[in-house]
């Protein structure tokens, strides 16, 4: 199995620890296969890719560069290419889990029915991805995209984040909706655990404080005609 983890980040410091706790989780894990996008980080830790970042910062356009990154042949138009699964890991987020990317890897290669399957936390807004010690589990709504690995097939039926969400938030509540739209499902898996409660965010302030999320919400529902709870707009 091939995956990339794709981390956006302008906090060095946070993105040195993310790298550690990989390396020393995921021991031999490529470091060509860790990918940052530099939102303004000032020095990177050895190894690891580097993309630039695209201003003012979008969180789904510099994900979708770090995805194009991993996956040179991808059109961004086109939607199509042999590409490789991916992790997109928030710089705030810390694996703890020995193991645990691979562990992710491998029961997505499994379930091919889940088209996006998130780890497991310990401060996020769906509460559904706390862990509860129960291996994989289909969430009926969507994940939040703290650690959330993302199949090679789902890019190729679904395609990449809408950059339309140019505020805070509801970009990942968007992408679940499309992959469910598309037939496939939402997972949580147990067997991955980050550390969503140990570093400031570069992008979102405090940790467990969230922004404000309603221009998004109103693109969402002008673009699905509901919210992200399934109720009409």
């Amino acid at each position: 199995m091939s995956f990339s983890v794709i981390i956006p980040s302008k906090n060095a410091g946070n993105l040195f620890a993310c790298v550690d706790a990989i390396r020393q989780c995921e021991p031999g894990f490529p470091s060509d296969r860790i990918i940052a996008v530099d939102d303004g980080l000032v020095g990177v830790p050895d190894g690891i890719r580097v993309v630039p970042g695209a201003k003012p910062f979008i969180f789904s356009r510099n994900c979708n560069l770090g995805i194009m990154a991993a996956n040179p042949q991808m059109n961004i138009q086109r939607h199509k290419s042999d590409s490789v699964d991916v992790i997109l890991l928030n710089d705030d987020a810390l694996l703890k889990m020995p193991g645990g990317f691979t562990a992710l890897a491998a029961v997505a290669a499994d379930h091919p029915e889940y088209g996006v399957i998130s780890g497991v936390t310990n401060s996020v807004g769906n509460r559904a991805q706390l862990q509860k010690d129960i291996g994989l589990r289909e969430e009926r709504r969507m994940v939040c995209f703290i650690c959330a690995y993302i199949p090679r097939a789902t890019f190729e039926r679904v395609g990449l984040l809408d950059e339309r969400y140019v505020d805070y938030g509801m970009d990942d509540d968007d992408y679940c909706f499309s992959v469910r739209a598309a037939g496939l499902k939402i997972g949580i898996f147990d067997g991955c655990f980050v550390d969503h409660l140990s570093l400031k965010s570069s992008f979102r302030g405090p940790a467990g404080r969230g922004g404000n999320f309603m221009p998004n919400l109103a693109r969402f529902k002008q673009k699905w005609g509901m919210d992200n709870w399934g109720h009409p707009a």
